[in-house]
């Protein structure tokens, strides 16, 4: 009889173990996946030859309209300027501030005449996602070529100030995250992502990599990364909330990981290809075996493309230039400057 018992519990046994095997355990670690070997984009480099397009009629150094945006739309903006203002060329060169790259008017300028460049180049702000956002509703600035689409406390602010924008979508880009190079793990998948950013996967050996603490870098809140974070990514996720982790800057993510070998970060794909000066130390990384790449954003393979906005107030005259620029971006030669500028063209 003790042994019919003892056998019963064993088959009641091997039958809850095999109903287990259905039914994964919720709190396991996603699988490990594959490393992914693959070959960045080259980044721009050099000079920038304006793209040959129809102008606007009348637009120039003087007429042209007060815009600002996001820190990794400053080479569209002033290639845009570059090309509709003046003919201007524009070259890369290291920004005086956060050792990042940024583009400069270059050719026809002159010595004894440098008023005009002047001028256009005032009409440049840059006051990063969302201030920008905030100068549009405040007026003090006409249009604004963002990141991303306005944030709820974005959307409130103009509520209250009983401001309407309009927000059309103009290019394409990635949200990509980042690791130090001498990290061994190159591709991790959409679950791990989250499980490293809501606290559940804390070490790189979960996810293929060496047994060492994960450091998850965030960005501070209305910034274009935290709010392409937040919609893309983790969605109804909450993320852990790591003040010491957080950076203020589109640099801050960059200059982390060259220090950090075990941490993480995210930023906008253009901004790490193109205005990085942090590529030698730093990598972007595949997700679910898919690189962030110009080719998976124009494809939409990537599992994270985002969208690059204009954006202007619904008071906007129809007449003016803010207006012009701001449906000529959306044509056939808006979106030539657009590629030229490195982006992908809606």
């Amino acid at each position: 009889m003790k042994e019919f018992v003892n056998g019963l519990l064993l088959i009641c046994c091997i039958g809850l173990l095999s109903c287990g095997d259905d039914e994964p355990n919720a709190d396991s670690d996603p699988p490990v996946l594959p490393p992914v070997n693959w070959t960045e984009d080259n980044p721009i480099s050099g000079d920038i030859t304006p793209p040959n397009v129809t102008l606007i009629e009348g637009l120039n150094e003087e007429t042209f309209p007060v815009i600002d945006g996001s820190d990794s739309t400053q080479p569209l903006r002033r290639l845009l300027a570059a090309t509709l203002a003046g003919g201007y060329g524009c070259s890369w060169g290291p920004s005086p501030g956060d050792g990042s790259r940024i583009l400069y008017f270059t050719s026809k300028i002159k010595t004894e005449d440098l008023a005009p460049i002047q001028t256009l180049s005032s009409k440049l702000k840059e006051n990063n996602t969302h201030p920008s956002y905030n100068n549009l509703i405040d007026g003090k600035v006409e249009l604004i070529i963002c990141a991303r689409e306005s944030s709820e406390d974005e959307q409130n602010y103009a509520q209250e100030k009983e401001v309407t924008l309009i927000e059309k979508p103009i290019a394409y880009d990635s949200f990509a995250f980042l690791l130090n190079r001498r990290n061994k793990v190159n591709n991790l998948s959409h679950e791990q992502v989250v499980a490293i950013y809501s606290g559940k996967i804390t070490n790189w050996n979960q996810v293929g990599g060496d047994d060492e603490p994960i450091k998850a870098f965030t960005r501070n809140r209305n910034s274009g990364s935290q709010e392409k974070m937040d919609k893309l990514v983790m969605k109804d996720t909450p993320m852990i909330d790591v003040p010491e982790l957080r950076g203020g800057s589109m640099m801050a993510p960059y200059l982390s990981l060259e220090v950090s070998f075990y941490g993480i970060a995210y930023s906008p794909y253009y901004y790490y290809l193109n205005m990085s000066e942090s590529v030698k130390n730093v990598k972007a990384i595949a997700i679910n075996s898919v690189p962030p790449t110009r080719e998976h954003i124009r494809d939409k393979s990537y599992p994270y493309v985002s969208e690059v906005v204009a954006v202007i107030r619904s008071d906007t005259p129809a007449d003016s230039y803010a207006k012009k620029i701001f449906d000529y971006l959306t044509t056939s030669d808006g979106k030539k400057i657009i590629e030229a500028s490195g982006y992908v063209a809606n």
